[in-house]
């Protein structure tokens, strides 16, 4: 069989399986209401808890959008391996509290927890739509990666826009059918991939052909500038990129959710124990990836160079028999990987808009507001959410590490809302909201101006820490508020 068949094969078998756990979470769902079907009946415990966290924070970006990166930079990228760490710290820090005052108030967004700390509505819908447009911009990379990645390793068999529509179509029967419960069980089987996955891919790395001294000797003939540590501005962006990711990714709506639907605080805490290792086994294997690929693959530039994972995987099946297996078992494990992003940010989004845009339309007219309207709401959204998407996502102008920065600039926005919120019972709402009005403008303004970054630090990172200046000094000149 070669390379590309098998990999139609493996994904059709893979497919199959997502298919039949839809099928199984929809007979285990208890009701039509919005905390069964968004939050599992908020029973996912320790193992469930840790594999759809970390299938949701593995993502298209991580796995095809790193090596590319790593490919256009060079060894400095290294320091990649930390930014998913930045997260967990931030988690340690929000989630357990986020996680108390859910099982006390049974929250099902993050907008019902802005209502209940701060009571503002303009502050909520605010913040909401920060998020809305940020994990939209995040869904939309998941599935260009599903099209990268489905064409590249499926040797064209599979060619992009098959891939994206094909993909699309899966995600979306199995989440309709069961919810956040057909989700997690999904990104358990799809962690479980993608564990085996990586394991794969490092063991490629390790045994291929060209080994990582012979990369680095090329490196230093050909491309040295990528071998050395780089200039204090690039280093500024890299700890830039350090902050940004690690306070807009702990207030990833989705992940959001998964606290919430928690079955207790001994789970998370498991869960969030056990996460904190996982960045050194998924983040370096993708950088090698991105290294070993600088020799073999010269020349690649912009969206061209997020292929640089399948063109390796396709040359390394050839090697061998057990490379080509090896190979097979990362190409679905990479796809688990996305699948799991897309499924767990459109179940997010869709009940965003639904619970929190619709539903009070709806009251404030007198109409009928009961959670199964609310429910069949939110799945005709993730039907036309993806629709949209998909067409965009058809012919790609942007490089998925573009998508990210852009995603993750907009999403920092949010993270001094729910970071002093929650640890500091003075922020005022009014301080809150003006705080991410102001940190959202001056962002769009630089990026709109031509100065993503300044001196090598993010528009949005700049705009983050207006937006925490302002929402601390209003409040201080505020009369305080409990919580």
């Amino acid at each position: 069989m070669g390379f590309g068949s098998a990999v139609v094969a493996a994904l059709a078998a893979y497919i199959a399986v997502l298919a039949f756990l839809g099928l199984r979470a929809r007979a285990a769902r208890a009701s039509e209401s919005l905390a069964d079907f968004y939050l599992a009946g908020r029973g996912l415990g320790g193992v469930v808890l840790l594999f759809t966290l970390y299938a949701t924070q593995y993502s298209g970006n991580t796995l095809v959008g790193y090596p590319g990166e790593a490919y256009r930079v060079g060894f400095p990228w290294v320091m990649s391996v930390g930014f998913m760490l930045a997260i967990v710290v931030v988690y340690l820090v929000i989630a357990p509290r986020l996680r108390a005052a859910s099982e006390r108030h049974r929250f099902v967004t993050p907008a019902d927890w802005l209502d209940h700390r701060f009571g503002h509505p303009g502050l909520t819908r605010v913040t909401n739509l920060v998020m809305a447009a940020a994990i939209a911009n995040y869904l939309l990379a998941q599935l260009m990666a599903m099209g990268h990645v489905v064409a590249g390793l499926s040797d064209g068999a599979i060619p992009y826009a098959a891939g994206v529509l094909v993909l699309t179509a899966a995600i979306l029967g199995y989440e309709l059918l069961g919810g956040l419960r057909a989700v997690a069980w999904t990104d358990c089987l799809q962690g479980i991939l993608l564990a085996i996955g990586l394991g794969g891919l490092l063991a490629a790395t390790v045994f291929s052909g060209e080994g990582i001294g012979e990369a680095t000797a090329w490196v230093l003939d050909n491309q040295p500038a990528k071998a050395f540590r780089p200039d204090a501005v690039t280093q500024a962006t890299w700890a830039s990129t350090l902050l940004l990711i690690g306070f807009s990714g702990a207030v990833y709506p989705q992940a959001i959710q998964r606290i919430f639907a928690a079955r207790s605080g001994a789970s998370l805490r498991k869960a969030l124990s056990v996460l904190a290792f996982l960045p050194f086994l998924t983040t370096l294997p993708v950088f090698l990836v991105g290294i070993l690929a600088l020799p073999r693959l010269s020349g690649l530039s912009g969206v061209a160079a997020d292929q640089v994972l399948p063109a390796l995987l396709r040359g390394w099946a050839s090697e061998s028999e057990w490379m080509f297996w090896m190979s097979i078992l990362t190409v679905v494990g990479v796809v688990a990987a996305i699948m799991s992003t897309a499924d767990s940010v459109l179940l997010t989004l869709s009940s965003m808009l639904a619970k929190d845009f619709v539903a009070p339309v709806l009251a404030r007219r007198g109409a009928a507001v009961e959670e199964a309207r609310i429910t069949r709401i939110g799945k005709g959204f993730s039907l036309a959410i993806m629709g949209v998407l998909v067409a965009i996502a058809l012919t790609p102008r942007i490089s998925l590490w573009g998508l990210l920065e852009l995603k993750m600039e907009l999403l920092v926005q949010a993270a001094p809302v729910f970071v002093l919120g929650l640890t500091w019972p003075r922020l005022s709402a009014k301080a809150a909201l003006a705080g991410v009005i102001g940190g959202t403008l001056l962002a769009a303004g630089l990026t709109l101006a031509g100065y993503g970054k300044i001196a090598g630090v993010h528009a949005g990172l700049l705009g983050a820490i207006l937006n925490a200046g302002i929402a601390v000094a209003g409040s201080l000149a505020s009369r305080p508020r409990g919580d």
